[in-house]
């Protein structure tokens, strides 16, 4: 009689035992041993009731539990499961098994027999290769192919289990700057301390696998609600953030993580990962080094990504990419000395999408870099159009934004070197324009390809400086010609003291450095009359013109800039 004062059943496991041969396993549904036959000792070093009473994990590899736990679960009675898995003998080695279970029925209760044999050499060998074939060589934990199997067996089972399914997608915050200036070898390491770290937050029936590079994915069955799994999500960031150490150094590395849950077991394994993907991009987006959970307003957000994402490929396909251009305005002279290439999206009602609707998804996407290409043609082509009716003495240059993807292509400065002398234009008549964000996360072969470029002339300039991890390192740190200060910080700069302040700080250090000011969205004639003040070399907004065609550049150069808006003289 149990605690519980249910009276178990007399079961002769003897009889199930002769069901089957060699090492006889007789457990419950659930996994707990109830009969081992004596040739346990011979084949794993324990005595039967070393065994019986406990449950199957307690003696089986922990990258195995999962695969035998599905197999236990097979509800069909008599069907034959075979799976090979690693046993743990009594000296603490490990020996491949090939165990064949079913489940039968006796005297009104359900038992799992299985029968168990040593692989021997040559099936340890297949077994051993099989292993290989489905962990990641780095880290030893699972690989896709078996995340993917082991979450379709997991939603599989939502339909018999309480709770929810946690889909955890975590990665190592600029994993890449470290891997690339420290080297492959200080990344394998911290990678697989990594690894070691997030397993010791998993029970023995989660899943741990490595997608590559420093990508993670966890999936945690059983899970109470949607607040245990952040706790849980919160606890790996937590232990991301201590120091690893490595050849007697410690190295950082925090993590970031996304969150899908679900209870519904006709999802599809692919959303799961997509939305818990779309979570963690919230994580970083919102400074790294935290957890986010899937929600509705990401689910909105989706939707319409992958209607942008369809509205890119159809335009792509259709040629219905436009590049205007915005006239950039010397102050000192008054007069356009060159542009910005900027890219529209023509839908099919012929209405004009700016950047801020696409570039995101395009970048997510990889189509960021065709569509960079086609930028970069168009704006080589126009600059030569515009040099042959205007001369390049009065308007000289076209500045064109790229992308880190583009830089690490070793291929890509020749490919634009070419461009440029298949129609005759000086190198430094093109201006590559870079964010802040390529260069805080700029690899080895990032920085290589942006010296290059500046090598043989072309001129560098930091976009959008003071947005994102703004520092006035940069300016001094890597090597560019001209800084183009964003337009948050020009916009209003005649009403705050503060942005005045540190508008006129980098103009002075700028100049300093020998660089170039640019002043990005100049609205209004106060706004400029400080720039003037403040010693801004150039600007561009739409006090100037808006961007527009190449014949709207050619008008505006024709017409020039008003001095009296320039305003040269000082403010008394």
């Amino acid at each position: 009689m149990t605690a519980g004062g249910h009276v178990e059943p007399v079961v002769d496991y003897q009889a199930l035992a002769a069901r089957c041969g060699d090492l006889v396993l007789v457990t419950t549904p659930e996994g707990v041993y109830r009969y081992v036959s004596p040739s346990c000792r011979q084949l794993l070093g324990w005595e039967p009731v070393d065994l019986e009473g406990k449950p199957e994990e307690d003696f089986v590899h922990p990258d195995d539990v999962a695969p035998l736990r599905s197999a236990r679960a097979d509800p069909v009675a008599h069907r034959v499961q075979s799976t090979s898995y690693r046993f743990r003998c009594k000296d603490g080695t490990f020996l491949w098994v090939e165990a064949t279970a079913r489940r039968v029925e006796a005297d009104g209760q359900v038992w799992i027999v299985a029968s168990a044999r040593d692989l021997g050499d040559r099936q340890t060998a297949s077994a051993m290769l099989h292993h290989r074939a489905t962990t990641d060589p780095l880290t030893g934990v699972a690989n896709r192919t078996v995340l993917m199997d082991r979450l379709h067996q997991a939603l599989r089972r939502l339909d018999r289990t309480p709770g929810i399914l946690a889909v955890f997608y975590v990665d190592l915050d600029r994993f890449k700057l470290l891997n690339d200036s420290l080297g492959h070898r200080v990344g394998d390491a911290v990678l697989l301390k990594m690894a070691e770290r997030l397993t010791s937050h998993l029970r023995p029936f989660d899943t741990l696998a490595r997608l590559g590079g420093d990508e993670f994915v966890i999936v945690a069955e059983g899970v109470v609600d949607e607040s245990a799994a952040v706790d849980l999500g919160n606890r790996i960031i937590q232990n991301g953030r201590q120091a690893f150490r490595i050849e007697g150094e410690d190295f950082s590395c925090t993590l970031s993580a996304g969150i899908a849950c679900t209870a519904d077991s006709q999802r599809m394994p692919e959303d799961l990962l997509q939305e818990a993907d779309l979570a963690l991009y919230r994580a970083k987006g919102r400074g790294r080094d935290r957890a986010e959970v899937f929600d509705e307003e990401l689910r909105t957000r989706a939707v319409g990504r992958l209607v942008t994402e369809r509205m890119l490929r159809h335009a792509l396909d259709e040629d219905r990419l436009v590049v205007e251009y915005q006239p950039i305005v010397e102050l000192g002279s008054c007069r356009a000395v060159g542009v910005e290439a900027l890219v529209r999206v023509r839908d099919i009602g012929g209405t004009l999408i700016g950047p801020a609707m696409f570039l995101e998804v395009a970048q997510e996407s990889g189509m960021l870099v065709d569509i960079d290409d086609h930028v970069m043609t168009d704006a080589i082509k126009q600059l030569a159009g515009w040099h042959a009716r205007l001369g390049n003495a009065r308007f000289s240059s076209v500045a064109v934004n790229i992308t880190a993807r583009h830089l690490a292509d070793s291929g890509f400065p020749q490919t634009v070197i070419d461009q440029l002398d298949a129609r005759g234009i000086n190198h430094r008549n093109l201006q590559i324009e870079i964010t802040e964000q390529v260069l805080m996360e700029a690899s080895n072969s990032t920085m290589t390809g942006l010296r290059c470029l500046r090598d043989a002339g072309v001129e560098v300039g930091l976009d959008d400086f003071g947005t994102g991890y703004s520092s006035l390192s940069y300016l001094r740190e890597f090597p560019l010609d001209f800084v183009k200060i964003d337009q948050s910080f020009i916009r209003g700069l005649h009403l705050a003291n503060d942005q005045l302040a540190i508008v006129a700080a980098i103009i002075e250090l700028a100049h300093a450095l020998g660089l170039t000011v640019v002043a990005e969205g100049v609205e209004s004639a106060d706004d400029l009359r400080c720039l003037v003040d403040l010693g801004c070399d150039r600007a561009q907004g739409f006090l100037f013109a808006a961007s527009g065609s190449p014949a709207d550049v050619d008008a505006f150069v024709a017409a020039g800039t008003d001095p009296s808006m320039v305003m040269l003289a000082p403010v008394p």
